[in-house]
């Protein structure tokens, strides 16, 4: 079998949501099948910068075929365009394909070569519908391809051109029950094959946590932060929201932040930041906290949370987000927060409360083993592969 990949960046040290799973199907699926990935050649999508070398690598058993970005992106210049268009209502197609090009990464080049070698694979799937790389994609190759769409309810979706994305499909592997309930309520996609997929999680391994904990000086109790540090995500508010808690429990979770700083560092009290960490110290990290928080409110899996899961921590999230509080619902295994007063009591719960963290943890852990196991999410993935490619008839 021989299947392709398109997806907007690629790589080992790339942390991207869909990035991750793309990277980590294609590592799994190279032991039964040829795997070609189709990718730009960009490492950030801020700007979609050309850092990777233009060309065709071996990555883990993998094909990469990389390709150049014709434009680059000014994300302030890009923001400041995009806020005023969501809101009009008189878009037309032409001004909505123009704002595509314009988000990026623009590879013309990809699409070329993927329109000339479709015929050859038995399988394409492409992952998040947001990005050229798929919108375009799907017009030359919708023969026996798979939409990972990677949804949550943001302004874009509302565009005429995601109709046509959606519309090409022959199958579709959601993430989450409430990711599924969002596309089809948006676009019809009628008897089209669609699965939750989902996306597996790693056993935890035995990790050395008050060697962690020595190592970087983490005396007190804390919860935890895994991801970009960006105001998009919800860290502004997460940060605010700790201060006041801060305030009112002096003796309360200091905050662990892990990951890449897309906003000036914090430096309030109680609050650490990091940065990378090696997988190693990340599954510490996990183990030593009394609590995940996932502050975004738009999320369509979170694999921070089910990691944390996987280690029998509970979860404070975001109650914007119905992928998030879904999963605490689903789990048991997690508080959520709509506001200042609602972060800090979740929080404190967590701090003080053992026997009700035991009792979650021992839920999270249950719920990750039955829902994310990688043997089960790869059976859905070859259920949809065979249905796109016409096996099941």
């Amino acid at each position: 079998m021989k299947l392709a990949f398109v997806i907007q960046r690629y790589g080992a040290d790339i942390t991207g949501g869909s990035e991750s799973l793309a990277r980590a199907l294609a590592e799994r699926f190279v032991r039964e099948a040829e795997v070609t990935v189709f990718t730009s050649c960009a490492r950030d999508y801020v700007t979609w910068r050309d850092e990777l070398p233009a060309g065709r690598s071996e990555e883990a058993g993998v094909e990469v075929l990389r390709f150049p970005v014709a434009r680059e992106r000014d994300l302030a210049a890009f923001n400041a365009y995009s806020e005023p268009f969501y809101r009009r209502e008189d878009r037309t197609p032409a001004e909505e394909r123009e704002w595509l090009l314009s988000q990026g990464p623009f590879v013309p080049g990809l699409i070329e070569e993927l329109a000339r070698r479709k015929d050859e694979f038995d399988a394409v799937l492409f992952f998040t519908y947001l990005y050229y790389p798929t919108c375009e994609g799907l017009r030359v190759a919708p023969e026996r391809s798979v939409l990972v769409p990677t949804t949550h309810d943001e302004p874009p979706l509302r565009f005429s051109v995601f109709r046509e994305v959606f519309a090409a499909p022959k199958a579709f592997a959601f993430l989450t029950p409430a990711e599924e309930r969002l596309v089809r309520d948006r676009f019809a996609l009628g008897d089209r094959p669609g699965l939750v997929a989902g996306m597996g999680v790693e056993a935890p391994p035995a990790t050395d946590v008050l060697a962690f904990r020595t190592r970087h000086d983490l005396l007190r109790p804390y919860a935890l932060y895994a991801g970009r540090i960006d105001a998009g995500k919800g860290c502004d508010r997460m940060l605010d929201f700790h201060a006041a808690y801060r305030r009112e429990h002096a003796g309360g979770l200091d905050l662990v932040l892990l990951g890449k700083l897309a906003m000036p560092e914090p430096r309030q009290p109680g609050v650490r930041h990091l940065g990378f960490v090696s997988e190693d110290e990340k599954w510490a990290a996990y183990a030593g906290a009394s609590a995940v928080i996932c502050p975004s409110p738009f999320e369509s899996l979170s694999i921070v949370l089910l990691e944390g899961m996987a280690q029998g921590v509970p979860a404070l999230v975001n109650a914007r987000s119905d992928v998030l509080v879904e999963h605490c619902r689903r789990s048991n295994a997690g508080l959520w927060y709509e506001n200042a007063e609602e972060f800090a009591e979740g929080l404190d719960l967590l701090a003080r409360g053992d026997a009700l963290r035991a009792a979650l943890s021992d839920n999270a852990r249950r719920y990750v083993a039955a829902e994310y196991r990688w043997d089960v999410v790869m059976e859905r993935y070859r259920r949809l592969i065979a249905a796109a490619s016409g096996e099941a008839r």
